[in-house]
């Protein structure tokens, strides 16, 4: 582990560990509804699905579908390269998942090569997951590299949202991630999957950022309404 203190490498070797075991525990006790149910049991549980899936929300639902997609097979999710998110891609692959690592903003078009390699793998379906307002934001507005990973890979594209009936919001944290209590509630909601044209032009591909970030504020919005959650107060 070349660049990190010995301080830095004990933390990495029992954070992780300790992170999983809570994540289980206290996630464990929520309640889970999702909204439209069968867009998950069709394209996520069962054997009829359509191919890959790269699957996009907001980062500031990204532990609760962390925890939630755990048990998918052949699931990859994009991290950040930054020594800060070395934690979280332990933590990641404890959860069974493949982390890829790289971003937007550092590593991104590595990391994109790598999750489109990952994708294009034989046997199973896989899944594709991030936040495509990370790493750093702004929080709710959508860069276009999962689009470009499922124009890439023919993979089905399924935005997603979550919110909570009692939830703590992360209020310094630039995505206001929120995080549900224990023995609440959790609604989830799917867009219909769609495929993103292989020959799409430049300004076709803005036009579709955009219609996928309208989507995806959209769904955030309607689980918000349904839990009653009203964000924090600035």
């Amino acid at each position: 582990m070349a660049g990190f203190t010995w301080k830095e490498k004990f933390s990495l070797a029992v954070v992780p560990w300790l992170a999983t075991w809570l994540i289980r525990l206290w996630f464990g006790t929520v309640r889970v509804e999702i909204l439209n149910k069968e867009i998950y049991d069709k394209y996520f549980l069962g054997n009829k699905g359509e191919g890959n899936v790269v699957a996009a929300s907001w980062h500031r639902h990204a532990i609760f579908f962390l925890y939630f997609f755990r048990k998918l097979d052949n699931g990859g999710i994009v991290i950040s390269r930054s020594k800060d998110e070395e934690l979280t891609s332990r933590i990641a692959k404890r959860l069974g998942y493949t982390p890829v690592r790289g971003s937007s903003s550092r590593g991104g078009k590595e990391a994109l090569q790598a999750m489109i390699d990952y994708m294009k793998e034989g046997g199973k379906r896989k899944f594709c997951g991030t936040a495509v307002d990370g790493p750093r934001g702004p929080a709710r507005k959508l860069k276009k590299g999962m689009l470009v990973l499922a124009k890439e890979t023919r993979a089905l594209f399924i935005p997603m949202a979550c919110s909570g009936t009692r939830v703590y919001t992360l209020s310094k944290a630039w995505d206001k991630t929120i995080l549900p209590l224990p023995f609440s509630k959790m609604v989830i909601i799917f867009h219909p999957p769609f495929k993103v044209p292989p020959d799409l032009s430049e300004e076709k591909m803005e036009r579709l950022r955009q219609q996928s970030e309208d989507i995806l504020n959209k769904l955030t919005d309607i689980v918000d309404k349904r839990c009653g959650y009203t964000g924090v107060k600035e």
